[in-house]
């Protein structure tokens, strides 16, 4: 009898458990019916577009609320998780370039990249080491050359690895690759400029002669061109944050030339309207990147940057110190992230919030953190409010004229 009786308990807990994993499984269809929805619509603009360009994504009401759920919570799990993003869309950059440059019958031009406010070289540095690591200007020797100089000057430089570990970024695995490029490194400040140009002599001796070019200016880029007052920090500290545009008539300023992107690739190229493709934007202008994004309005509006990636930095207004910058509640003038994202949208881009994903070191404190997307959609209504930032974030444009370019982000972003 005891034994009929277990074998009923044991059908019984069968039973329930089977219940059990069917409740949850229609729990998970309905959680993520919103997203499913999403990827139709995905599916009926490409069956509608036109073969131009990736078709522009707008999220539904839902989507859109679980992405904003989702980005909260994880800024609260990691308050950098943006500011320090795993840039996961740099592990096919090569293939999205090369893409793009045949895309425009353009195989034979260099890939170009634009580094504005280089700093301490490290994201020219990235670049150099995915498109042509045989070069081995990378973040691992760059901060050896770094190092060496400060030795050399009797002194220590400040986050000399970079303000996210830049240095610790794992090299291309392919270390023999030569590849024609140029990167462009704008940085205003003497001191850190200078550094610059001692750590390219020790990394690419007989750099003339490279097939990879890293080009460094000791200029900034805005939205005008001519002479601007900018922070004494810029005179002689290396890599100082300090370093932006101050007011005329500040105290112990110092004077250095500015540029539009425009200008600078008009002159530089000679295009007279014939843009250059720039294969990546890359803009971390302390505050002023709105300013230099509207300085790259030819650019833009012609869809000649395939990519474009920018800094939102709200704190930098924010703080108890003087303000300084375009971003935040005292932003001068005044720009809103969606602002700036929205005008890029009507030139044909869309954005995302740069992110880390999820790794085993949080997961070790937290066994039921929950995943989180490489990317957070901003264009099309996928963000609606400005997002809380904790200190600064990262974004990440592409052109949706450059399908793959759009195509790599999107499915990036799929996850809300």
């Amino acid at each position: 009898t005891s034994g009929g009786g277990s074998e009923g308990d044991h059908g019984d807990a069968a039973a329930e458990e089977r219940l059990n994993n069917l409740r949850r499984e229609v729990k998970s269809f309905t959680a993520n019916l919103g997203t499913m929805k999403d990827t139709v619509k995905v599916l009926e603009q490409q069956q509608q577009g036109g073969e131009d360009e990736y078709p522009r994504l707008t999220c539904t009401p839902d989507v859109s609320q679980k992405q904003a759920n989702r980005m909260n919570a994880r800024f609260m799990e990691w308050w950098s998780h943006s500011a320090c993003p795993d840039q996961v869309w740099m592990e096919n950059i090569r293939g999205i370039f090369d893409d793009a440059s045949h895309q425009e019958q353009r195989p034979a031009q260099n890939y170009l990249v634009l580094d504005i406010g280089c700093n301490k070289g490290y994201t020219s540095a990235d670049f150099l080491d995915a498109l042509s690591p045989g070069t081995n200007m990378n973040p691992s020797t760059l901060v050896g050359a770094i190092r060496a100089i400060a030795r050399e000057m009797n002194t220590k430089f400040d986050r000399d690895g970079g303000v996210c570990n830049d240095s610790n970024k794992p090299l291309n695995k392919d270390r023999n690759t030569k590849s024609t490029m140029e990167v462009h490194c704008f940085e205003p400040s003497p001191a850190t400029y200078n550094m610059l140009i001692k750590a390219r002599e020790k990394l690419i001796p007989g750099a003339d002669e490279s097939v990879a070019k890293w080009h460094i200016h000791n200029e900034g880029l805005h939205e005008v061109n001519g002479q601007m007052s900018w922070h004494s920090a810029c005179a002689t500290a290396v890599g100082d944050e300090l370093c932006t545009i101050v007011p005329d008539g500040t105290a112990d300023s110092i004077t250095v030339p500015v540029v539009t992107v425009d200008k600078f690739l008009d002159d530089t190229y000679s295009s007279g309207g014939n843009l250059p493709l720039v294969h990546m934007l890359k803009i971390d202008a302390e505050g002023l990147d709105p300013a230099v994004i509207n300085g790259a309005h030819n650019l833009l509006k012609a869809q000649r940057a395939v990519m474009v990636m920018f800094e939102f930095n709200p704190g930098l207004s924010e703080g108890k110190g003087p303000p300084h910058g375009m971003w935040g509640n005292r932003g001068n003038p005044r720009k809103r992230l969606l602002e700036v994202t929205n005008s890029l949208d009507t030139l044909g881009y869309d954005c995302y919030l740069d992110t880390r994903l999820v790794d085993e070191n949080e997961r070790s404190k937290n066994a039921n953190l929950k995943d989180a997307p490489a990317l957070y959609r901003i264009t099309g209504q996928c963000l609606t409010d400005e997002p809380g930032v904790r200190g600064w974030a990262n974004v990440v444009c592409a052109a949706r004229k450059f399908k793959r370019a759009s195509g790599e982000l999107r499915s990036l972003a799929s996850m809300v």
